[in-house]
Order: structure tokens, then sequence, then C-alpha cells
């Protein structure tokens, strides 16, 4: 075993907790038999809950009995129901979506696939959200809703949180500049309302949107456009107010429903097939394989290779449980471009961006591998600003008219304390030579010297990022400059603009992927990055909090205490970054952003 990074006690504990759980599931002595039983081969009626959206990349959880099954895994899923003879039809129990957009999208199209194929599928609820309503009214045969259930179909609406003058209260000033006239990732720390640049590019988002969960209710419920503006105008509903306004089919509990999904899809049984493992209780080596192992199985021979950037793109070397660095991801690019097994692949991106820095050298790690390879880019949720930068070096983009694309612009800067640290009976004394040497202190805004350097640094990192659309992307300058400026879009939008090429989401992605590098339609796929130990994991995230200091300075310890009451603003990318020590000019998305 290597010698990893982590505290020894709590690698005992690991263990010890390992070989308690390993005794307690060898006791349970029917497991191996039951797993071993073969059972007959009779229709059936699947069960699947969507208790969330599926997360893009599938993760191993310690403190559980199995995996939670990704999106790809959903889709893969679905596929199977539509061509598998014995798969009779599907009951889906539903919970909200929140702001899956995109992947709800793609769902779609699997259901769609499955109802072609003659399969009913039925769908239950006892909460659902606009997202969520929006998959059952348009893929269901049936809706049912639990008579205590709450339908939230209150219509699209995009909140942004202005905390100027609270930093003002507490002697905090955002010291913050930008490069693009729509881009408002800096509004939220140096303004107290929304300026009309970015009303201008929410409405238009929005809409999109709107007219998108519309047209779904209207076209798989059947009702006309003014009486979904009422049933959307007097929302939420409960169950009764919901059958009356012909938005479900029937109030219900769930075996109530799952008996109906049964008998009209002649079933003889119910299984639930991305639950399976999660019901198989671990034994010894399952655990210490998730502990001290955790080497997938390597995918030979011709392929695609799918690689995944999710989150707030940084640039490290080293591999966080969140985000996208940038050293691991080159690192990855690489030996994707060298494969020759390898004949396509597809980057699926759910970004908001981050680094701009970063964002450049994956940007040309991915030119690298699509001089050599296809490279099919599929937008998830998201591809915004640092996103959308790195996206730009594929070959071919396909996104779903409802993804987010866009936010080309950047912003950089500082918050200063020196107002709260004079309150505080603190008094900085500095001593410097060069006449924008304090250019980052936290104890005093920019001069007007260093302001004007930090703004031609961002100015400059903004070219960049549009020289780098312009090559790969093939835009003229005027086309590029009616979608940048730090405007933020729908896919639908984007791909109107020049910005994105097809629509369409991971399904279509793989199978363009597949076509472009001259593989049959179930050529294998690889994926990246793969799942490592759970202790070498564990070791890099309890590494990487030591290593960040507590604070970067009195205004950054002040602020990060601010901002965790504020979950808006606090999972922002921006203030994710700047905490994080980050000094850099930032291609990031508009930042305190709920859009439900």
């Amino acid at each position: 075993m290597r010698d990893m990074p982590f505290p020894r006690p709590l690698r005992a504990a690991l263990l010890s907790l390992a070989f308690a759980s390993a005794s307690f599931s060898c006791f349970s002595g029917d497991d191996d038999e039951r797993r071993s039983e073969t059972k007959p081969k009779v229709p059936e009626l699947h069960e699947i809950s969507l208790d969330d959206a599926a997360p893009e990349e599938p993760g191993t959880e310690l403190f559980s009995s199995g995996e939670h099954h990704s999106h790809q895994q959903l889709l893969d899923q679905l596929a199977r129901s539509a061509k598998e003879p014995l798969i009779k039809g599907l009951f889906l129990r539903l919970s909200p979506l929140g702001g899956a957009w995109a992947r709800t999208q793609e769902v779609r199209a699997g259901l769609a696939e499955v109802r072609k194929a003659g399969k009913p599928v039925h769908c239950h609820f006892d909460m659902l959200d606009n997202v969520g309503y929006a998959l059952a009214a348009s893929s269901c045969d049936r809706v049912s809703m639990g008579p205590a259930g709450l339908l939230m179909l209150t219509g699209v609406r995009a909140e942004a949180v202005y905390a100027k003058d609270l930093l003002d209260m507490v002697g905090l000033q955002a010291e913050l500049l930008q490069v693009g006239r729509f881009k408002g990732a800096a509004d939220a720390l140096t303004r107290s309302d929304m300026p009309s640049e970015v009303r201008e590019t929410l409405n238009a988002l929005i809409d999109d949107l709107q007219a998108n969960l519309r047209g779904a209710i209207v076209e798989g419920r059947k009702l006309d456009e003014s009486a979904l503006r009422a049933a959307i105008d007097t929302a939420p509903h409960a169950a009764n107010a919901a059958l009356s306004l012909k938005l479900i089919d029937a109030i219900s509990f769930d075996d109530e429903a799952r008996a109906k999904a049964k008998a009209a899809a002649h079933g003889e049984r119910v299984v639930k097939p991305l639950d399976d493992e999660k019901e198989d209780r671990p034994g010894l080596g399952d655990l210490v394989k998730l502990l001290f192992d955790g080497k997938p199985e390597k995918v030979r021979g011709k392929r695609v290779s799918l690689a995944y950037l999710t989150g707030t793109i940084t640039d490290a070397e080293e591999g966080q449980e969140t985000g996208s660095n940038s050293g691991p991801f080159v690192t990855a690019m690489r030996r994707i471009a060298d494969d020759e097994d390898v004949k396509a692949m597809v980057l699926r991106i759910d970004s908001p961006g981050g680094s701009a820095l970063a964002s450049d050298k994956m940007w040309h790690a991915v030119r690298r591998v699509a001089a050599r390879k296809p490279v099919v880019v599929s937008v998830g949720d998201m591809a915004a600003s640092g996103g959308y930068y790195v996206a730009s070096a594929g070959t071919e983009i396909f996104a779903e008219d409802v993804s987010l694309v866009g936010s080309i612009g950047v912003v950089g800067g500082k918050i200063v304390g020196g107002d709260l640290a004079a309150r505080l009976g603190v008094r900085p004394t500095a001593l410097s030579r060069g006449q924008n040497a304090g250019w980052m202190s936290p104890f005093h805004p920019f001069s007007p010297s260093e302001r004007t350097a930090v703004q031609r640094s961002m100015q400059n990192t903004y070219e960049t990022f549009l020289s780098r659309i312009r090559v790969a992307r093939k835009i003229e300058p005027d086309q590029l400059a009616e979608v940048a400026e730090g405007r933020i879009m729908s896919g639908k939008r984007a791909r109107e603009g020049g910005l994105v090429d097809q629509a369409g989401g991971l399904t279509a992605a793989l199978a363009r992927a597949r076509s472009q590098g001259g593989l049959p339609d179930d050529a294998p796929i690889e994926t990246w990055p793969k799942q490592g130990p759970w202790i070498e994991r564990a070791s890099r995230m309890f590494a990487g909090a030591e290593g960040r200091a507590s604070g970067f300075g009195l205004a950054s310890d002040r602020l990060a205490q601010l901002m965790a009451s504020m979950p808006g603003i606090a999972r922002s990318p921006i203030i994710q970054l700047w905490l994080n020590g980050s000094r850099e000019p930032l291609a990031t998305l508009p930042f305190a952003l709920t859009l439900e």
C-alpha cells in the first residue's frame, strides 16, 4: 500500500470501521445465496426514482451500500428499456429537479424512445417543481400525485443577490473590475441592484426557459395557452386543484400508482434496475476495495473517450473532490491525444467557468486532441465563461435549447478591508518599491495607476479569450461581438449566434463521436476522470483544507464568515476562487444567481 498523507489515527479508525462492517456482512448468511439466484425471465415493469437530477459523474460513497447512478447511466438505462423485449414499461417516481434544465431535456428524449417502442411510461410524485413537471407532462402517459402533495408549477424565476450595502456596513469594499458590457460577475459585491444590461440578458434567458416549459406542458397535456397561463399564475397547487386543472390524471399513493403502471405494462414483477446494487450489503472485499483500491477496469481496443469538465475551473496541479483542475485535465488530454486506439472524444461540460489562466491551458490541451481526432463537446446544464472558453476548442458543440451558454467576459480585483481593520484597531504599515507594488493589498483600494494596470491586464485576457473562440469556431469578429461582452444565453440563442452547432445531449454527442471516429454504434466508452481509492481522495481533500491559510488576510476571513449565511453568494465561483487565494483575472458566470 502506498504511503499517503492521511492522518494515521483516522486511517486506523477507517480500517476498524471496514472490518466491523464486514463482520456484520459476513454473518448475513443469505447474501451470497441471494445474489446467485437466477430470476426467471418474465415481463417486467422497471421503476426508476429521480430524487434529484442525476450527477454528471458517478461518485462512490463510503458509508452507503452502492453507487449513485450518473446521468449517463440513467440515459443508458432508458435506452435499454426501449430496446429490451422483456421490459414492458416504466414507472418513474419524481421529485423536484431544481435547475437541471438540460439534463432533464435529455431524459425527456430517452423517455420518448421508450414510448415510441410502445411501452407505457407512468409518473408519480408527491412534490414537484417546474423542471420536474415539464418532464412529467411531456413524457408520461399517466401522471399521478400523492393526496397531500404539492405541485409547484409557478413559472421560471431568476434571482440575483446584491450585497454591496452589507459589505459597506461591516467595512469591506469590493474592488472588482470586469470586461464585457453584459458581464455581471462583479455586480453582486459592487452594486445594490441589477444593472440594465444584466436585466436584459436574464429576461431573454428566462423567456426561453419559460417558453420551453410551456411548450412541454401544452404538447404533453393538451392544454390551451390560456388554461396553462391561469394554472401557472395560481400555483402552487394541492392535489385536488391539480386534478381539476387537468395537470394530473389521478390522485393516489405510490403503491396504488405502481400497481396501475404494472397493469398497464402487463408486467409480472417490478424491478428497480438502478437501485439493485444499493440493496446488496457490502462485504469485507467491497469496503477494503473502496477504501484502498478503487482501480477501475481499463477499457481496451478502439474506443471513444468520454471526458468530464464539471464545476469551477481552477489552476492547480492536484485533483480535488470538486471543480476541475487544469493540471490533471491537461495530462488526461495529452494521453487521449496520443492514444491511437481512442478514435474520438466527447467532452462533457457543466461548468460556470473560473480561472482564465486555467481555461486557456485547458483550451490548448483540447485543441491538441482536436488536431488528431474528432472532439465533440456536449454541454450539460451550463458551459459559461471559462466553461465555454474550453468548449470552443472542440470540433463540434452540442447543447440543449435550455442549456446556459456564453458569458464571454472577464472579471478580477480584490476585496478591501481597510475600514474594517480601522474599526478593529488594526493599522497596517507598508514599505514598497514600484508604483503598483501594493496593487493586491487587502487594506487599500486601487490607486489610479493600479486600476489602469489591472484593467489593462483584464482587457488583454478578454482579447485572448475572443481570439481563442475566433480561431476554433471560425467566427468573424463582428458576429462574435454580437454574442460576447458577457452575455449569458440559452442554448437555442447560442446556436443561432454561432456558438453552438447542434441541438442535442450526451447521447447524440456520443453517437456523433462514434460516427466521426469510424466506430460501430456499440463501440466501448472509456471515461475520465476515474474514481480512485476513497482514502486517497480524502487525503487530497484534507491536505487541501490544511494547505489553505485561514483567510488570506483579515478581509478574506471576515468575508468568509459573512458569506457562509448567504448561500446564493457563497457558492459562486468568484467567491470560492477568491477565498482560495486566486488573484488572477477570472472567466466566470455572473454569481449569486438562482434560476428556478
